[in-house]
């Protein structure tokens, strides 16, 4: 399913009564914006999000400069399964007008991040969107600290429309975030996006 979803929630931006000018730009599959416009955000910082994505071994890179999600400031948005589907997205924030200018595409949220002794269900299928059968479980990583489950169908950056269904570990507040913000695609149907607590590694019952 080459990259996953786009459009990273705008719900969460933070509201001041402050009007900030930042540099905006979108470009799929690149790590440098081919141009840059402004535009007027509530707050006062600015942000550009980084996607390295990795599908079948195939690395997708996005790049979006916009106004700040604050959850998303300074942060790892990730996403690992052991079926060929790894999603990081790297959120940069600067504080003031343009302060996203000089902001270059950024990898930090890479498979380095330390696994951190929590584990999900995994499974990923890209034919369907009616769920997918998980049989093991992968470590998750970083601040994966829920499971999810999800379903949608999602326009690709080539504008393929991929039937998809994952189940793996994410960021913590995953399912508030949504998958509907990730700069390299979007989604056209989505049917289920569910988290519940990782499981730790030690906890008993548990093989």
């Amino acid at each position: 399913m080459n990259k996953i979803f786009v459009l990273l929630i705008l719900s969460s931006m933070v509201t001041t009564g402050h009007l900030t000018t930042c540099k905006r730009c979108w470009d799929l599959d690149s790590t440098e914006c081919s141009t840059e416009k402004e535009i007027q955000c509530d707050g006062s910082k600015c942000m550009m999000l980084s996607e390295y994505c990795n599908v079948n071994n195939v690395i997708y890179n996005s790049v979006r400069k916009m106004c700040a999600i604050e959850t998303l400031c300074n942060n790892c948005f990730t996403a690992s399964t052991n079926h060929g589907l790894n999603l990081r997205i790297r959120g940069e924030c600067g504080e003031g007008d343009n302060s996203n200018a000089g902001f270059k595409h950024n990898a930090l949220c890479c498979d380095k991040m330390p696994l951190n002794n929590f584990m999900c269900p995994s499974c990923y299928v890209n034919t369907s969107t009616d769920g997918c059968e998980s049989n093991e479980m992968v470590l998750c990583r970083g601040n994966e600290f829920e499971c999810v489950k999800y379903r949608s169908i999602v326009q690709l950056s080539d504008g393929k429309a991929v039937p998809m269904s994952f189940r793996g570990c994410v960021t913590k507040g995953g399912c508030k975030i949504k998958f509907g913000g990730i700069p390299g695609e979007k989604e056209l149907e989505p049917k289920e996006s569910t988290c519940t607590p990782a499981i730790p590694v030690n906890s008993a019952g548990n093989n």
